[in-house]
């Protein structure tokens, strides 16, 4: 008996691991595999489409914010120094331009001949404005300047000019010319006047161009 019972659980156990089959009622084969109605799954997923960005336009007008603003004042200069403002000039070439004069007033004292005390005032003069100049430079990068170094030139023969010309009112009669006193000559003197002139018309070139 307890044989028999062994049995039977033993095939329920070996029918319910080996799993069950379905007979065709029509072949009577047996057919594998799972009948039944299976899930639609595509309700629950869509096709993947690729989207393409399209920029949005607005038309003129809605970019039309001029109603309610004042035109802008183009031929107004004041307006027109303020927003676009002009290149600035160097603190450097302010001082060229005020010694410009100084400069333009020795050279016409030598193209017009000029008595000698003019003359040797506005040399002197020349010579302090530039000796200031050259101090408030010397240490700057404008001291590199041709129009700085041409200052120094023109300032230093001019004053060498006036000075040669005191000494020959005094040394030109006690001194003979073929030897220390021909630099008191008339000749020597025109000579020196002669490229201080050029040196002023070259200096005053350089000083133009220096913004």
């Amino acid at each position: 008996m307890k044989k028999f019972i062994l049995l039977i659980f033993s095939l329920f156990i070996f029918s319910a691991n080996a799993g069950y089959c379905v007979i065709d009622a029509a072949t009577g084969e047996d057919i594998k595999g799972y009948r039944g109605e299976l899930p639609d799954l595509t309700e629950r997923f869509q096709r993947y489409v690729p989207q393409v960005a399209r920029p949005q336009f607005k038309s003129v007008d809605a970019f039309n914010v001029s109603k309610g603003y004042k035109p802008v004042p183009r031929d107004n200069p004041t307006y027109v120094n303020v927003i676009l403002k002009k290149e600035k000039v160097s603190q450097f070439a302010n001082d060229i331009n005020q010694l410009l004069p100084n400069i333009e007033r020795l050279l016409y004292s030598i193209e017009h001949e000029e008595n000698e005390q003019l003359f040797a005032a506005r040399a002197n003069d020349l010579y302090d404005n530039v000796e200031y100049l050259r101090k408030k430079y010397q240490d700057a990068p404008e001291r590199f300047y041709p129009a700085y170094d041409a200052l120094i030139t023109v300032a230093n023969r001019a004053r060498a000019v006036v000075a040669v010309r005191n000494e020959a009112m005094v040394y030109n009669k006690y001194l003979p010319y073929q030897t220390e006193g021909y630099m008191y000559t008339p000749q020597y003197i025109n000579e020196q006047l002669t490229y201080l002139r050029q040196e002023l018309t070259e200096t005053i070139s350089l000083m133009k161009d220096v913004n």
